[in-house]
């Protein structure tokens, strides 16, 4: 298995791909969202960075880091269907976690449906706290 993570930026070839996927998957459920938004969000980095999974050189995942009240959050962890079950989404988060440790935080929070909760604590995650139907779950990390 090949994998290979960078880092999204506006000028990014796969940024119009990860917004489709976030908006089909999450943003349309909301009234007047369109892609548009979606990369417009994605573009803002003054909060939060992405970042995408790459397999076998194919755009395989994506997932973001926003910084919020003082507290680091993994947000829109995404594989696309074609690449599940290859360990990519653990990719995701290991990276998600290294940048958070480098950055010297002390923790990586998240918010998941409840299917999602062993998932992430596999990963090291705990719930903490749960808020309109959603999870919100936590890991400690190691400087």
């Amino acid at each position: 298995m090949c994998t290979r993570i960078t880092l999204l930026f506006a000028d990014s070839k796969e940024l119009h791909q990860v917004a489709t996927w976030y908006y089909e998957h999450w943003d349309s459920k909301r009234a007047n969202s369109s892609v548009s938004d979606v990369i417009t969000k994605l573009s803002n980095t003054d909060q939060r960075f992405g970042f995408t999974v790459h397999f076998n050189e194919q755009l395989a995942g994506a997932a973001e880091i926003k910084f919020m009240n003082g507290r680091c959050w993994l947000d829109g962890v995404y594989v696309d269907g074609r690449f599940r079950g290859k360990g990519l989404a653990e990719e995701l988060v290991n990276f998600a976690k290294q940048q958070a440790t480098e950055r010297g935080l002390s923790s990586l929070n998240l918010k998941c449906e409840p299917h999602l909760i062993a998932l992430y604590q596999k990963y090291g995650f705990a719930v903490f706290d749960t808020r309109d139907g959603k999870s919100m779950m936590t890991c400690k990390l190691i400087p």
